[in-house]
């Protein structure tokens, strides 16, 4: 059986009141909803998280427009989950003061930079308005097209490519000195940290 053609059947059942079928449809997408929400909380935190855009989506089930793909529509609700969690002073003052050091064994790894890089990129999208973090997220990070955006979004496709450029230019305004600091510091870290083997 196609996919998008179980998708739609599990919503169908779903809109008409089947619980079930909404957690098979959400155990489908689990990892796409893990992904938003592991950009901004880790361990528990993630967990809770991830639950939380789960029953928004069965609470919000009526609001799904059938034209748009139903992956984007949950993406958009677990990374609305998920900057509401950020914005939460609470949750900045514990993750500030839970935050561990990378481990210093070893040889300085790619992996480790561009995954810190990644996070640094979805954290500081996280922080845009809503209008410019859905699109980009759901077009970047979930690979959705501009007209699948448009759609879900309920506005034209030149809509959605102005609030992405709006967004990546405040994107570029905040990462800037992070970037600068990475090509600064990076080469003379490498010249100067020996590999432990």
């Amino acid at each position: 059986m196609d996919e998008s053609r179980a998708d739609s059947q599990l919503i169908e059942r779903s809109l008409a009141g089947d619980a079930g079928a909404f957690a098979d449809l959400c155990e489908r997408h689990r990892e796409r909803i893990w992904r938003v929400v592991a950009s901004v909380a880790n361990g528990p935190d993630a967990d809770d998280l991830v639950q939380d855009a789960v029953v928004r989506a069965f609470l919000s089930l009526k609001s799904y427009s059938r034209s748009a793909p139903f992956t984007a529509w949950l993406s958009k609700i677990a990374l609305n989950a998920a900057h509401d969690y950020h914005r939460s002073a609470w949750k900045r003052r514990v993750l500030l003061s839970e935050r561990q050091p990378e481990a210093e064994s070893g040889c300085p790894s790619g992996e480790v930079e561009r995954r810190e890089t990644l996070r640094k990129v979805r954290e500081a999208v996280s922080k845009l308005p809503e209008k410019m973090r859905t699109p980009i997220w759901l077009h970047y990070f979930d690979d959705f097209s501009i007209a699948e955006v448009a759609e879900l979004e309920r506005t034209s496709e030149s809509t959605v490519r102005a609030r992405i450029k709006a967004g990546m230019n405040r994107l570029y305004v905040v990462l800037q000195d992070y970037v600068e600091t990475v090509q600064e510091t990076l080469p003379r870290a490498l010249e100067t940290k020996q590999c432990k083997i």
